[in-house]
């Protein structure tokens, strides 16, 4: 890390080119796999001779996905899953241990906007499901295999949404305990800032709970990326955003995926919140209430409520 809360280096080009030969054969889990940013880190361990483990939802898009990466890695796999399924979280986490002795590195990359409120066969909002609580879920499912690795990291894509901004409202992500599913009141910028919180706050108490097994968590604002997470809002709200990476340049999901790949081999980033400005990965302040441990350990007995298991370490 720089003088300026720059990384060093960087995963494609000048010393720390050196990183692709350090992920060579680590065994890596990434969801959302079949497209986006997650497709993007699936796409670099694949030409990294890495072992990735695809989590995506079993589909034609999902199968051609790993098709393609299987033709560059013949170590790719892929296990379908549905994150906003408990049980098929643990599914998919009982066959990575089944098949694999450790997990060098989780990547929470999976996420999905909804304009209404949508909701999970179980009941709940899908975003707060499926972004946040199927994340809560597999990480602590993979807490053996991740301690029997290394030097094991667990990096998750947040957002700077969860903050006031411009672009996406000046109002700030808060933890509505009374209506953590809106079912009172649904806002699609309220309920998609509270998960952006939700997963800022759960990767600071994952930090604070594993760190003693040498588990590393940190979490990223990836920037402004040519995806398809908008492809499910209205047309107004896909033409604005794909206004805007033209306006700026937005990067593709592989070259997004460059700086998820620097935190899985950067030092010193456990605890921490980066954001990508200007194409650099710089280290940042989240919002104030995302370093509030009393909020951040609520959540975290929430979710074990809500996924009914609780996780003792």
């Amino acid at each position: 890390m720089g003088r300026d809360g720059r990384m060093k280096g960087g995963f494609l080009g000048g010393p720390a080119r050196q990183g692709s030969s350090m992920m060579e054969k680590k065994m890596c889990v990434v969801t959302g796999a079949s497209s986006g940013i997650g497709g993007g880190v699936a796409a670099l361990l694949a030409k990294a001779n890495a072992v990735p483990v695809l989590l995506h939802r079993d589909s034609d898009r999902g199968r051609r996905a790993f098709e393609r990466l299987r033709r560059i890695n013949r170590n790719v796999e892929w296990i379908p899953a549905d994150l906003s399924s408990p049980p098929s979280v643990r599914s998919f986490a009982e066959q990575v241990r089944a098949r694999y002795g450790k997990c060098d590195v989780l990547f929470n990359c999976a996420g999905g906007l909804q304009m209404k409120r949508v909701t999970t066969e179980g009941g709940l909002e899908s975003m707060f499901a499926t972004n946040f609580l199927g994340h809560f879920l597999l990480t602590n499912l993979l807490f053996e295999p991740l301690r029997a690795a290394e030097s094991p990291r667990v990096i998750t894509v947040s957002g700077s949404s969860h903050r006031g901004t411009a672009a996406e409202g000046f109002s700030a992500g808060t933890i509505d305990f009374d209506d953590l599913q809106a079912e009172r009141r649904f806002n699609f910028a309220r309920q998609s800032k509270q998960v952006v919180l939700a997963k800022i706050l759960f990767t600071y108490e994952l930090a604070r709970r594993w760190e003693r097994h040498g588990i590393q968590a940190c979490t990223l604002c990836p920037g402004l990326v040519r995806t398809n997470l908008v492809s499910h809002l209205p047309w107004y709200a896909r033409f604005y955003f794909d206004l805007r990476c033209i306006l700026t340049g937005a990067p593709t999901p592989e070259r997004a995926g460059v700086h998820l790949l620097d935190l899985a081999t950067q030092p010193g980033v456990n605890g921490k919140y980066f954001e990508v400005r200007r194409g650099k990965l710089r280290e940042a302040r989240s919002s104030d209430e995302s370093y509030d441990a009393g909020i951040a350990d609520r959540l975290w007995e929430t979710a074990e409520r809500l996924v009914d298991q609780r996780f003792v370490y």
